[in-house]
């Protein structure tokens, strides 16, 4: 899966989980440019992770500040570059 595969599926989970209707680029910020507050951000995870059937820990959480870094995060566990075992 590439990463603009990625960024589509991110895009659609905003879509229809935030309702959040413009451009999704990678080097937006989640909360500054998507305006995502903590339960939001939460949601956009776990739809993620539903949709791509990877699990973001606490570790990868930390480094996520934009769509870019989501996008990594999830390319690296679809990689098996993260510990999935756990879920």
């Amino acid at each position: 899966m590439t990463d603009d595969d990625i960024l589509g599926g991110i895009a659609a989970v905003a879509r229809e989980h935030l309702a959040y209707e413009g451009p999704l680029e990678p080097g937006m910020h989640l909360v500054e440019d998507l305006e995502l507050d903590s339960i939001r951000r939460l949601t956009l995870a776990m739809e993620v992770e539903n949709r791509f059937r990877v699990c973001l820990d606490e570790e990868d959480d930390l480094g996520i500040e934009t769509v870019g870094d989501l996008v990594a995060a999830v390319s690296r566990k679809l990689a098996g570059g993260g510990d999935d075992d756990e879920r």
